[in-house]
């Protein structure tokens, strides 16, 4: 079986630093995916400097099947000497992830990365092999779907020194703390939300050190069929609906106009659910066969914002508490990127006379820059989209 790739990363910066000293690379190849988290030397220009090339070397090396031999004295031999310390130093992990869920890591000096599986930590047996004077850790696994790879830079081990705890955020910590999380099927962005939010705090929000993770997660793939907005023309009811009821997957209807036409032609019961009710966000209802239904322009614009701030890592906290709520947008982002793999979004293409009234503010042009700002965001967020107008 072919599986689909979940992949998130987040970084923060040393406080007072513009740029991060350490990168992550990412790249597809024919098989799989390629990535590379590498912590430079110190911290600021030099660390961005030195982890930057270490990453991109490793990734376009890999991706053009090179020789891990090759790929590490190619780093080896670029990497500008530090004036100060006389070295060109820049650790790295090496995530080499295939459809079929093999995975092999190479890991030289970062913290070690942590597999989990059934919410329990789940390592493989790693051999040491020398490189060109590096010490390589190699080892190699099988993720089935419910498992989570997550690689960290020492920023994360090293939070909270000083401050909130005398060693650090030590690695036995943080696998506790991510087995206390219970994930589930949960996305690997939220994951990664938790664990650098966290991080965050213990640094009382100004990280003495550059902070990254990178989560891996494979799922089974799942469409999340979309249907937004009705037909332009009215004759073409039956068509659409047809589409809806053909679509195999999750199926979310959003907007009224467009909820009343499936329920009118399929004879199904519209229900609105009174206890969920949210300031400036009308609440969603339930029909058989759906697996939501909301509200449209308002509830869209809302996914767009949840979804923007996914992307955010200063914002870890903010985005988990809103994507934990009941309501229409906050259950829609979560079977965008907890459920589904894939996104079919069908738009509707008439026009709501409400919305032509003078100074009403969401007229059509506004729907389409607001689907196309949502198609733009789910696949930022790795999601495969195609969208089809009617």
């Amino acid at each position: 079986m072919r599986y689909y790739l979940d992949v998130k990363h987040l970084s923060l910066n040393k406080y007072g630093e513009e740029l991060c000293g350490d990168h992550i690379e990412t790249a597809e190849n024919e098989s799989g995916m390629i990535l590379v988290l590498s912590d430079g030397l110190g911290s600021g220009v030099k660390a961005n400097i030195l982890a930057t090339l270490t990453a991109k070397i490793a990734v376009t090396m890999l991706k053009e099947n090179a020789s891990l031999e090759d790929t590490i004295e190619t780093i080896t031999k670029t990497l500008p000497v530090c004036s100060v310390r006389k070295l060109a130093y820049s650790t790295f992990t090496i995530v080499m992830a295939e459809n079929t869920g093999k995975v092999r890591i190479v890991e030289f000096d970062n913290p070690s990365y942590f597999h989990f599986r059934n919410g329990k930590l789940s390592m493989p047996q790693k051999t040491r092999q020398l490189i060109h004077g590096k010490e390589i850790h190699l080892s190699e696994l099988r993720m089935r779907p419910g498992d989570y790879l997550t690689v960290i830079s020492d920023g994360v081990v090293h939070a909270g020194v000083g401050k909130l705890l005398n060693f650090g955020w030590q690695w036995e910590n943080i696998r506790d703390y991510i087995e206390n999380l219970a994930l589930g099927k949960s996305a690997a962005g939220t994951l990664a939300h938790e664990v650098l939010g966290y991080t965050g705090v213990l640094y009382d929000l100004k990280p003495g050190d550059d902070a990254s993770i990178l989560c891996l997660a494979v799922k089974e793939k799942k469409v999340l069929n979309l249907f937004a907005g009705p037909p332009n023309h009215p004759e073409d009811d039956a068509l659409f609906v047809k589409s809806y009821m053909e679509a195999e997957g999750l199926k979310v209807i959003a907007g009224g106009t467009t909820a009343g036409i499936i329920s009118r032609e399929l004879g199904k019961s519209l229900d609105i659910d009174l206890q969920e009710m949210r300031k400036n966000l009308p609440p969603s209802a339930t029909m058989e066969g759906a697996d939501l239904v909301t509200e449209g322009v308002l509830t869209l614009g809302e996914v767009i914002r949840i979804l923007e701030v996914f992307d955010d890592e200063k914002k870890s906290m903010e985005f988990l508490k809103r994507l934990s709520d009941s309501d229409g947008a906050a259950r829609l982002c979560r079977l965008i990127l907890d459920e589904s793999t894939e996104v079919r979004l069908f738009m509707g293409t008439a026009v709501n006379p409400a919305h032509q009234e003078p100074g009403f503010s969401y007229n059509f042009n506004y729907k389409v820059e607001q689907i196309k700002k949502l198609k733009e965001l789910m696949e930022k967020s790795g999601r495969r989209v195609e969208l089809y107008t009617i």
